[in-house]
């Protein structure tokens, strides 16, 4: 009789708790996973996010460096009156090719 006893309690009061616990876990699993994912996708976003202020930050310090000395050249001319820059188009490029280079010459006489 008290083995019939137990087998009532246990399967009225621990089969439903068991039963409980294991669906309660699988909730959280699904529940923490889900949350993995949102927090890996916010990570994604902050990342372009960054490599776009990156970007944006590398632009404006190129532009903060032109500006910079394109000043420093201003308050030069302003210094020095006999500098002018020089119009692009009159510009002369000279190539540093071999074949125009002058010729070696020496003072020494070839003996005949």
């Amino acid at each position: 009789m008290f083995s019939c006893l137990r087998k009532s309690i246990f399967s009225v009061l621990f089969k439903p708790l068991i039963i409980f616990l294991f669906i309660a876990g699988v909730f959280s699993l699904v529940y923490l996973r889900t949350n993995v994912l949102k927090l890996e996708y916010n990570i994604a976003e902050l990342e372009k996010k960054k490599a776009e202020c990156l970007k944006e930050r590398k632009m404006l310090v190129a532009e903060k460096t032109s500006l910079l000395s394109f000043v420093k050249l201003k308050t030069a001319l302003n210094k020095t009156e006999g500098f002018v820059i020089p119009d692009r188009i009159k510009v002369i490029h000279i190539d540093n090719a071999e074949r125009m280079l002058p010729h070696k010459t020496s003072i020494e006489r070839k003996m005949d």
